[in-house]
């Protein structure tokens, strides 16, 4: 009988890593924002009335809204047209486009001799991690065995913060450089580096054996998984043969069901209830991520700090160091333990009650002691500020990813996973806008949508989010009430045996081979 345990190899690792680098290109590019305004260059370049200067809520804080809201319209514009586009294209010719983006956002971001020109970058590589946010994990979850997805998707959250995290270094470090505007510039101009690397890359990164089988391109497809699956403790390609075997079954028998709906999958997915079940709890859950509060802390860290009264380099450095305690620690240990505590649940429930504590005794803090001198009290707030980062981090931000990543079948992935996306943009959208603003008006008490969100998606979870854990992406549909073709890692020891003989004396035929003896 077949390992489970074999199924990742050292090649699957690189390529998972390498492709990660998507990750990176969104971290770095989605929270550059955060430094950039933490920059006096920046200001006077654009004139820009600096924080605590005459007409910065009128003026700034316009301008700083405008900028993260283009970025999140971006990103969400660019979630629509990969629903089509992530199917009708295979996903690494997308991440080659995301590649193309990020490089020219950067690069307009970069050489900015106008604010309109500045936005413009600002919506064109929102763009870029509309499109890396959304084929990252869908590519290395269809990349990954069952036993250790949870691992290796979480790359994508892995390299993802350790973006956040080196636009911060980058950031504090160009805060002590002379020339003012080399300050904020160069930090811009380092986005198109991930993104030109894994576009070099991507010719000899192989596409996702999902998609080959899926649009007929079947050799490949074998070839791919056969390269992903070898061990020396399998020499008959035992693992890749299953896989292989349950794949292709349960394309098949999706394609027949399909037929019920015209054989569209956007029919079916506005017309079958598993799948209309599966569109909202995958946007729920990006959603419900982003009003977690992840971004509003990390885009706003510096005037955070600022109020607990931190000042010169130290909201920089605290905000550089808050994010390489997510890279480091936070969100390798979150994608070790989805392989260990194998809940997606538990995990993602966890997350969301250690926000609801930590975000309650920070607001408290930023309520009590902001703009005072005592040293205790906002030393608390600045710690709890890195609490919330330790649950965030550990407990939902590889799930966020991890979850929308299994839910789907291969014929409606794209657009299931393109629309959960849409829903953290769409979130990304009303509360990077509504931020500063609200910042401004009610200060601490914004922090109260965060609580108040949380404390009701905590009980959603629980209720209706179903598991998703050590199983295939094709047996996840059984979880969601829909028929599974071939069980594999859900059967028993001798239901699979009888798999393996039948696949080792070749009696088990693909549709390929079937059509060929008819």
């Amino acid at each position: 009988m077949s390992q489970p345990g074999n199924q990742t190899n050292l090649y699957n690792r690189l390529i998972v890593a390498f492709v990660a680098l998507g990750g990176t290109t969104y971290g770095y590019g989605a929270s550059i924002i955060g430094s950039t305004i933490g920059q006096p260059g920046w200001y006077s370049f654009f004139n820009l009335p600096a924080t605590g200067e005459p007409g910065y809520d009128i003026i700034t804080t316009p301008a700083i809204a405008t900028a993260n809201g283009l970025f999140s319209a971006g990103g969400a514009v660019a979630c629509l047209i990969l629903m089509w586009s992530c199917d009708y294209f295979d996903r690494v010719r997308n991440i080659q486009i995301g590649c193309a983006l990020g490089i020219l956002g950067g690069v307009l971001q970069c050489a900015a001799q106008s604010l309109t020109m500045f936005q413009a970058g600002r919506w064109i590589m929102g763009m870029c991690i509309g499109t890396m946010a959304t084929v990252t994990p869908m590519y290395l979850s269809e990349m990954s065995s069952p036993h250790a997805r949870g691992w290796l998707v979480g790359h994508h959250a892995i390299f993802l913060v350790f973006g956040y995290m080196l636009s911060s270094w980058i950031g504090f470090g160009v805060y002590f450089v002379k020339n003012l505007e080399f300050g904020w510039r160069f930090p811009l101009g380092f986005q198109v580096i991930p993104a030109l690397v894994l576009l070099l890359g991507s010719p000899w990164v192989p596409r996702s054996p999902r998609w080959l089988i899926a649009h007929g391109h079947k050799e490949e497809a074998w070839t791919v998984l056969q390269r992903l699956r070898k061990s020396p403790d399998d020499k008959e390609d035992l693992i890749a043969k299953e896989e292989f075997y349950q794949i292709d079954k349960q394309i098949q028998l999706d394609a027949e069901k399909l037929a019920e709906y015209g054989g569209s999958p956007w029919r079916a997915t506005l017309g079958k209830k598993s799948y209309r079940r599966r569109m909202i709890i995958g946007f729920m859950t990006q959603w419900g991520a982003e009003f977690g509060g992840p971004l509003i802390i990390n885009n706003y860290a510096v005037i955070l700090y600022t109020s607990l009264g931190q000042t010169g380099y130290m909201p920089l450095l605290l905000s550089a160091l808050w994010l390489t305690t997510a890279g480091v620690i936070y969100n390798p240990l979150g994608a070790w333990l989805h392989d260990k505590v194998n809940s997606r649940r538990k995990m993602y429930i966890t997350g969301f009650v250690g926000i609801v504590i930590t975000t309650s005794v920070m607001s408290a803090m930023i309520a009590k002691f902001a703009g005072t001198s005592n040293q205790a009290g906002n030393a608390v707030g600045v710690l709890f500020m890195f609490l919330y980062l330790a649950f965030q981090g550990t407990f939902c931000n590889t799930t966020m990813y991890l979850y929308v990543s299994e839910i789907f079948p291969t014929e409606i992935r794209s657009i299931g996973m393109s629309f959960s996306l849409f829903g953290q943009f769409a979130a990304t959208i009303i509360l990077l806008q509504s931020a500063p603003i609200g910042f401004a008006a009610v200060g601490w008490k914004y922090f109260l949508l965060v609580i108040c969100w949380s404390v009701v998606f905590i009980p959603a979870i629980y209720f209706f989010w179903p598991e998703t854990a050590r199983l295939s992406l094709e047996e996840i549909g059984k979880q969601f009430g829909d028929e599974v073709a071939v069980h594999l890692n859900d059967a028993t020891a001798e239901e699979r045996a009888s798999v393996d003989a039948k696949l080792r004396a070749g009696i088990l035929a693909t549709s390929e081979e079937q059509s060929k003896a008819e």
